[in-house]
């Protein structure tokens, strides 16, 4: 229960805080944990039912089965690529024969399977686990070679077969699965073990990783590698109550799993459903496109009826909280409201009642009254008398406590089931003391008692609506909480925000544009802002972008001598400023074909306008052309719409590291000086580079200044 200050309004009852202080004890064929809620407890194979703390102890085998088929069943390579072993046959099916064929021609076949029991595929190689030939065999090219038959009668006589393993047999053999580090797996049935083999048989030993014992009930049924290299292990003695185990390969012991942590390690295999008696049914695209389930026997023949999958884990029909004595810390308290949050499926119902009382009671349980709750008579009654609890009308979650003023409550939970459907409550809120929107009223209101109770009873129904708008005006911020909204609010609060999301972009992607998004609105238009969206959006590229308009020479007359900082330093008598005439062409001073003519714009705001609101931006190599195309849109969203910018993508031309290796074929040094003359280096000519003069700017390649290795396309 809830606990706190001097000035509490409410106690809550969930998984968090705890359903009471008495912890199980008072819990009768329920189970709850931190975040599932209260429920009827699952039913074990012999009867019994898991204490409280332990929440469904079992999986539903319907829920397991798109993921990780049957040990008679494996998924092969293509979409529809499946391979079934039956007795001496191993059957394929695959999109261009919708039917199940032998993998081999009955001619060829050297009738190796006697009586196939698991069957594993992947990366075109397949197993067999042989439980009357005592073999294991491993083909290759979907069945077309056999590479490995491994004896699991003895296994000592492998090549490098470890001494430690000991005993080096599989009695039964049971389920195989590949691996993703060119391993098989095999289980023995018999002791629950785990070998380990190479794909031409050698021996590598057991599996290190073991299965705690005392909670795995029955034998190992499938086994299977997921995505992330992790190993899981589906046990049960029927197909009611089956247990998901999960394991990595670091890992000492397997522990329990969820369906959840289920669907994120595995891709569904299209398996829709199977039972050990009928057969089996696979999802295949029908003639007009929709998905279609089509239904086989474990022959491989066509099902004459649909496949039911097993039912769900069995579960207690009956269960009850009853709570010790609830204290308010107020003496002679008038309590409120109850509120549930709870899940009531159909064929299941919930009932709540309450008590109130000055002080808790020390009297022992009376005697039930069997008449009165006909069905109840094996639990525990309460210690208020069965009249003295207030039952709150048959499916309501919330009610109005009308009870005696009293400092401590009494609650008692009854949930009922059908067998294998189960009430969920997630939390109880038990407000204290009475408030309504009577205390605003004028007393007149209060003189009479019975005219008192029936105010406060009408008035607290809008008092309801009323809490419930302020609560979610209160969480109205976290609606803005790009981490804390679900993944599907995500579009939403970007259209908030004015943000269009590419549909391309993840979740996580999306919620980091979110958060830097304030910042980014006002860097907005800037040199800085832009480089700094172009990072975020794509991760792997660091763009460089240059404004045109500050490389111009014209106003940086300066006497710098620092040859570091030449490039943006002119002097006097040795460069030539902003030329007029090759601006515009200009009467009496253009040369023809030098200067473009332009009829707008005043000639003399040339040297100011030229270069301006021009943006260069150089981009690493992208080998993708939409990647490329997305950058250019962002670049172009992104950028003042009165600026015009350019794109200039590596990879075209000297690249350090890809074309060119430093020290091996390249030398990076500036232009020899030239020598005119008959004994000179150079001839006077239209590709003829001269040298800088005594006061002259030295022109080479400068990392850092002149050239970005990566991102420009020439380097000189």
């Amino acid at each position: 229960m809830s606990c706190g200050g001097e000035m509490q309004k409410f106690r809550l009852l969930d998984g968090l805080v705890g359903w009471d202080i008495a912890h199980c004890e008072k819990l009768t064929g329920l189970a709850f944990d931190d975040v599932s809620g209260l429920r009827l407890a699952q039913t074990r194979p012999d009867g019994s039912y898991a204490p409280c703390h332990e929440l469904d102890p079992f999986v539903s085998a319907a829920d397991v089965l798109p993921y990780i088929p049957p040990g008679r069943l494996a998924h092969g390579c293509g979409r529809c690529d499946w391979f079934l072993v039956h007795e001496e046959k191993l059957l394929r099916h695959d999109c261009c024969a919708p039917v199940w064929r032998p993998v081999w021609n009955r001619k060829c076949d050297q009738q190796l399977l006697q009586n196939g029991v698991a069957v594993a595929a992947r990366d075109g190689r397949v197993a067999v686990a042989d439980a009357k030939a005592h073999r294991i065999w491993i083909w290759d090219n979907n069945g077309e070679r056999l590479i490995a038959a491994i004896d699991t009668d003895d296994l000592s006589g492998i090549p490098d077969c470890k001494p430690c393993v000991q005993p080096n047999s599989i009695s039964s053999p049971g389920p195989v699965a590949f691996t993703a580090w060119h391993e098989l797996l095999a289980v023995d049935l018999k002791t629950n073990s785990i070998f380990r083999f190479g794909f031409a048989g050698e021996l590598y030993g057991k599996l290190s990783t073991a299965l705690p014992s005392k909670d795995v009930s029955g034998n190992i049924q499938r086994l299977a590698v997921a995505r992330d290299c992790s190993i899981w292990i589906v046990s049960g003695v029927d197909e009611l109550s089956v247990q998901l185990w999960r394991a990595t390969r670091d890992d000492s012991m397997f522990r329990r799993a969820t369906i959840a942590e289920l669907a994120k390690a595995f891709e569904p295999t299209g398996l829709t459903a199977a039972n050990e008696k009928d057969g089996f049914c696979l999802g295949e695209c029908g003639p007009e496109g929709f998905p279609i389930s089509v239904c086989f026997r474990w022959d491989g023949c066509p099902a004459p009826k649909a496949i039911e999958n097993p039912p769900a884990p069995g579960r207690q029909i009956q269960g009850q909280l009853l709570t010790a004595a609830i204290d308010s810390g107020i003496p002679r308290c008038r309590w409120h409201r109850v509120q549930l949050e709870a899940d009531v499926p159909a064929g299941t119902s919930l009932e709540i009642a309450v008590a109130t009382n000055e002080a808790p009671s020390k009297i022992a349980p009376p005697s039930r009254d069997e008449f009165r709750e006909p069905g109840w008579e094996k639990f525990e009654a309460g210690v208020p008398h069965h009249l003295d609890w207030q039952v709150a009308p048959a499916g309501s979650i919330e009610f109005l406590i009308d009870q005696p003023p009293g400092r401590v409550l009494y609650l008692r939970l009854r949930l009922r089931g059908n067998g294998f459907a189960t009430p969920v409550v997630n939390r109880i809120r038990l407000d204290f003391p009475r408030v309504t929107s009577l205390d605003l009223l004028p007393p007149v209101y209060c003189d009479n008692p019975q005219a008192e109770d029936f105010t406060e009873r009408f008035l607290s129904l809008f008092d309801t609506q009323i809490a419930d708008l302020d609560r979610a005006i209160e969480r109205s911020p976290a609606l803005l909480d790009p981490a804390g909204v679900p993944d599907d609010v995500l579009p939403w609060l970007g259209g908030f925000l004015d943000l269009v999301f590419d549909p391309a972009w993840s979740p996580e992607l999306r919620r980091k544009i979110l958060q830097a998004l304030p910042e980014l609105y006002r860097r907005r238009g800037t040199l800085s802002g832009l480089v700094d969206t172009i990072k975020l959006v794509f991760d792997n590229i660091n763009p460089e972008v240059q404004e045109l308009a500050a490389e111009r020479n014209w106003g940086a007359v300066a006497a710098n001598t620092d040859r570091t900082q030449l490039r943006n330093s002119i002097q006097l008598g040795s460069s030539r400023l902003f030329g007029k005439s090759r601006a515009r062409f200009r009467l009496n001073t253009s040369a023809l074909s030098t200067a473009p003519i332009r009829s707008y714009g005043n000639p003399d705001h040339d040297p100011l306008l030229a270069q301006a609101f021009r943006l260069r931006v150089l981009v690493p190599p992208l080998n993708s052309l939409l990647t490329r195309q997305k950058v250019e849109q962002l670049i172009a969203s992104q950028k003042p719409a009165h600026t015009v910018s350019t794109i200039h993508f590596g990879g075209e031309g000297f690249i350090i590291g890809n074309r060119s290796a430093l020290g091996i074929d390249s030398l990076i040094a500036p232009l020899p000086k030239p020598v005119l003359g008959a004994s000179g280096n150079i001839r006077l000519s239209r590709m003829t580079v001269l040298w800088h003069g005594p006061n002259g700017t030295p022109r080479g390649l400068r990392l850092g200044e002149t050239s970005i290795v990566g991102m420009r396309r020439i380097a000189a």
